[in-house]
């Protein structure tokens, strides 16, 4: 996504900058797909949607084409303070994924989150609580990508029964 079209999403609304990019694309003569592919790419809303709004502004209903009925993003988002945070906290799930041995839980992603927040701040732990909760974390795993599925191999129990590993 270009500075620019992050700069505007920011600072105004997408329905504005949607529409306003819509109305111009297909008063230029470009194709109802190429005006969504556009669209698309740059973040913004579906044709449908502005066609719609655009009805609606061009009815002489500007007021209800400028209200504002949903909530929005009401403050940052922990990653969003945080965005090297959620990156080490990737990795650390990848390495700790990769690993034979099944030892990664949910809590210890949160534990190493909140141990990374208190270095990264020079904070010293007053009390247990985690500064992103396990039930968090579990939503950032699927968010990372990352898939629960049962560990059937048991690396860790395989062979367990071979002489070697008996004699040791």
């Amino acid at each position: 996504m270009s500075l620019v079209a992050m700069s505007c999403k920011e600072q105004i609304n997408t329905r504005f900058i949607s529409v306003l990019i819509y109305m111009s694309l297909r008063h230029f003569g470009h194709s109802w797909r190429d005006v969504e592919s556009f669209l698309t790419s740059i973040g913004g809303m579906t044709n449908k949607t502005c066609h719609k709004w655009t009805n609606i502004l061009v009815s002489k209903y500007f007021d209800e084409f400028t209200i504002e009925e949903r909530g929005g993003k009401i403050g940052d988002s922990f990653w969003d303070c945080y965005p090297d945070l959620e990156l080490e906290a990737k990795q650390f799930v990848f390495e700790e994924c990769s690993k034979t041995e099944a030892t990664f839980t949910v809590g210890t992603l949160a534990v190493f989150i909140d141990n990374r927040f208190s270095e990264l701040n020079n904070l010293k732990k007053v009390d247990q609580r985690l500064v992103r909760s396990v039930e968090s974390c579990k939503l950032d795993l699927r968010q990372f990508g990352e898939k629960f599925t049962a560990n059937s191999s048991r690396p860790y129990f395989l062979g367990h029964e071979r002489e070697d590993v008996v004699k040791h």
